[in-house]
């Protein structure tokens, strides 16, 4: 008898958790800790992901990357000091690291020929202060 409730009040807690989350996610700013937190659309026709505290629009198109970087409040961010590479995989072929560059701006960039439709780009970025993240990109 125990068990069953147990199991029942696990299960209607799990369905309200899960209820709950398609509403948060659709919105477009949240609160992290205290500060607003917004969600930036891709400007440059890329893909948008999160990686470390920054939002990384990653465009790959006729060889080469650039990837565009903004702040937790959809800022352009300086990417002077910054260092990014990227290893692409698709099914058994592996391409890389491609070593990227700052540019100007917030823009950081470099040749990656031969990256395929539907790979996965595995990105390392790391910021002047030497704080490194990951993040994948599914490319179309």
């Amino acid at each position: 008898m125990r068990l069953r409730l147990l199991t029942s009040a696990l299960l209607v807690c799990g369905a309200a958790a899960l209820a709950a989350v398609p509403v948060s996610a659709q919105k477009k700013g949240h609160d992290h800790a205290g500060h607003k937190h917004e969600h930036p659309t891709a400007k440059h026709g890329g893909i948008l992901q999160d990686v470390g505290e920054y939002h990384v629009e990653f465009v790959a198109k006729d060889g080469k990357v650039t990837l565009y970087l903004r702040d937790e409040e959809a800022k352009d961010v300086a990417v002077d000091g910054f260092k990014a590479s990227i290893l692409v995989t698709g099914g058994p072929q592996r391409l890389g690291p491609f070593e990227l560059k700052p540019a100007s701006g917030n823009i950081i960039e470099g040749a990656a020929p031969g990256i395929p439709a539907g790979a996965t780009a595995i990105l390392t970025l790391t910021d002047k202060g030497g704080t490194a993240a990951q993040g994948r990109f599914k490319l179309k």
